[in-house]
């Protein structure tokens, strides 16, 4: 074989290799407390990217506030803090994250990562907007952009949400069209 040959095969076999990679199931962790209450948490699960610099997102719900997720958002291979995130969907819609949560898990990840109380909305919108993305600020003025799910494609996070979402509705008790059905989630913050 000469150069070009051998080439053209390593190349093959890289993108064999690619193509071959199945996506991991999501994590997704039920748990129960000796006074009965419910926690269902993920593992951090990352959007689609090209860097390794590439955000992870993990949600953690408690029935004691149904409405409301605690969505830790890490930035991997950098030492500055996540101080907060832009949820853009579609041509408008944009939730921004600034004020971190007070009753955060605990850092986990071995990255910088922040956590937001959220409304359960978002969450859905996450798992199920196929034209979304993600610009996290840090605490040093930069920023990085990557995308939660096109048409065509899809980062882990959409699957490992789309599973959290289901095991909530199950302990829950309440059929989907609940969550969404007309209300934003915004006033569950508040309880």
């Amino acid at each position: 074989m000469n150069r070009s040959q051998w080439i053209a095969a390593g190349t093959l076999c890289l993108l064999a290799g690619c193509a071959g990679h199945t996506p991991v199931a999501p994590q997704v962790t039920q748990a129960s407390a000796a006074d009965g209450s419910q926690t269902i948490t993920t593992e951090p699960a990352r959007l689609i990217c090209a860097q390794p610099r590439c955000p992870a997102l993990s949600a953690r719900w408690s029935d004691q506030r149904p409405g409301v997720v605690q969505l830790t958002i890490g930035l991997p291979y950098q030492a500055a803090q996540v101080s907060g995130a832009d949820f853009h969907f579609g041509r408008g819609e944009v939730v921004r994250l600034r004020v971190p949560s007070t009753g955060a898990p605990a850092a986990r990840a071995g990255y910088p990562e922040t956590t937001f109380d959220v409304p359960l909305s978002l969450i859905d919108s996450v798992a199920y907007k196929t034209d979304g993305w993600l610009r996290v600020t840090t605490d040093d003025g930069r920023f990085v952009d990557e995308t939660i799910q096109t048409g065509e494609m899809q980062g882990d996070v959409v699957d490992a949400m789309r599973e959290f979402l289901r095991v909530v509705d199950a302990a829950a008790g309440k059929p989907k069209d609940e969550r969404t059905k007309g209300r934003s989630g915004l006033f569950d913050l508040l309880k």
